[in-house]
């Protein structure tokens, strides 16, 4: 874009009509499929993807905002200074960030006695 046409669409009323034709941010949080709306203009063409994620972990609903970029990074309100390559590396970090939001469930590895014994241990040799 030439600084004149940068200029002309930079005016109050062309920035303004703009910012209002965009898809609004909801003004509550709720729970449940976190949506996400990128646009981008490109040569004249306004581009609008919207992605829905539904994020669990051990089949509970993960409340973390998850949001993409136009460039394809994955973003966490609840880990503002990380930027992520998919929405699964962003839940691994949230469970490392977060461990007693996920504990480990019961059955898990490092839960389970180890194999062989039947979790008896017997004193002696």
């Amino acid at each position: 874009m030439d600084p004149l046409e940068l200029n002309a669409a930079a005016t109050p009323t062309q920035l303004g009509g703009y910012l209002s034709d965009l898809p609004q941010p909801p003004t509550v949080h709720h729970h449940g499929p976190a949506r996400n709306v990128r646009t981008d203009l490109y040569q004249g063409h306004r581009i609008v993807v919207t992605t829905t994620y539904e994020i669990t972990v051990d089949g509970m609903p993960v409340p973390a905002h998850v949001g993409v970029d136009n460039n394809g990074r994955v973003h966490c309100h609840a880990l503002p200074a990380y930027h992520f390559l998919s929405a699964v590396d962003t839940v691994r970090t949230l469970i490392d960030n977060y461990p007693d939001e996920y504990p480990a469930p019961p059955d898990s590895p490092g839960n389970r006695p180890p194999a062989g014994d039947g979790g008896h241990h017997h004193g002696g040799g």
